[in-house]
């Protein structure tokens, strides 16, 4: 998840001299454990194949470009119908005057790919509750309709819930399930594009939500208030577990004045990022940010116990470990990381 150029401080992923060395951020532990789930088997399968694949093939048929920059790829792994996960990466073919560890793989960012067999649609949304239920409808112009913006996504064993049962779910969630007042919904199932970074798909895929889309949203909505003098004077966005990430990316493609998101009030529930890290972010745009402590899901617990930042103390002790473990043994490997701190603390559990 490093937003540094520098890729020297990645460790190896797993120990062996097969093909192309491949190495990854130390910091993509939580999104590893969450997403490519090693203690399960087809999690397991997934992480022998990464290794595998990447060691052989990065830069094969498999592989989506970066349009533009021919030494960034991402690679899908495992089954599009069942559990896969997709993987960014940068080829350096030397140590880059010390920006690397010399050739090889550098796994920098990786995500969750949602099956999608109802094609539920990604992007903005104005939802209005109507009979039994809440009908959407898209909003083209990327500037919010209401005062209430919804971001996030969910699935289950069949795939990505329809606009409908979301509502339902995120409004339960943040304890207001008799309300039927419109709201926008930002519909999220997969962040799968960095940054504004374009890739050539290896696949013909349908639409996913990204995170510079978001970004033009809230700037879109915050400049045509502030020429225009129209809509509204504040503007609260619910932030909903894995979508904080999204929010977060969004948050770094932000342009404009450090007061251009103003009115903007975060309220993120359960996030699947350090709270400190989008808090600091939306407070250098004027916007502010708060951590709902009423919602609280096992990843998003273990997400703060890895924020160095985090406002409680009782996770300074985990991170310390995760910090030890990777400063005090020459040579380890993540996956070895992943084993340790699962089997010694509550982190990836």
């Amino acid at each position: 998840m490093t937003s540094s150029p520098d890729f020297s401080s990645f460790l190896s992923y797993y120990n062996s001299d097969a093909g192309r060395k491949v190495y990854i951020d130390p910091e993509l532990i939580l999104p590893f454990a969450e997403y490519v789930k090693p203690a399960t088997d087809s999690g397991n399968l997934i992480a022998s194949e990464i290794m595998q694949r990447l060691s052989s093939v990065a830069d094969g048929k498999d592989a989506g470009q970066a349009e533009g920059k021919p030494d960034l790829y991402y690679m899908d792994f495992g089954k599009v119908t069942g559990h896969c996960v997709r993987l960014f990466y940068k080829i350096f073919q030397d140590n880059a005057g010390g920006l690397s560890r010399g050739p090889g793989v550098y796994i920098y960012n990786l995500r969750g790919f949602a099956h999608n067999p109802n094609n539920v649609g990604a992007g903005l949304f104005h939802m209005k509750h109507a009979g039994r239920g809440w009908n959407s409808t898209l909003i083209v112009n990327r500037q919010l309709n209401n005062k209430i913006l919804r971001i996030g996504s969910a699935q289950d064993e069949k795939g990505i819930l329809d606009l409908n049962k979301l509502s339902e779910i995120m409004l339960k969630s943040s304890g207001q399930a008799m309300h039927k007042t419109d709201f926008d919904l930002y519909h999220s199932p997969l962040a799968v594009i960095v940054g504004d970074q374009k890739y050539t798909s290896p696949e013909g895929r349908g639409k996913i939500a990204n995170p510079q889309e978001l970004a033009d949203i809230l700037v879109g909505t915050a400049t045509a208030n502030e020429w225009g003098g129209q809509l509204y004077d504040k503007y609260t966005v619910y932030v909903y577990d894995e979508s904080a990430k999204l929010l977060t990316d969004a948050l770094r493609l932000v342009k404009g004045s450090n007061q251009v998101l103003k009115k903007f009030e975060f309220r993120l529930l359960a996030p699947h990022a350090p709270f400190s890290v989008v808090e600091k972010l939306a407070n250098g745009f004027g916007a502010s940010a708060v951590l709902d402590k009423n919602v609280r899901k096992p990843f998003s617990s273990s997400y703060q116990m890895l924020d160095p930042a985090s406002y409680d103390d009782s996770n300074s002790k985990v991170y310390a470990e995760f910090q030890q473990q990777i400063q005090n043994k020459a040579n380890i490997s993540f996956f070895e990381i992943w084993r340790n701190m699962k089997a010694n603390t509550n982190l990836l559990s």
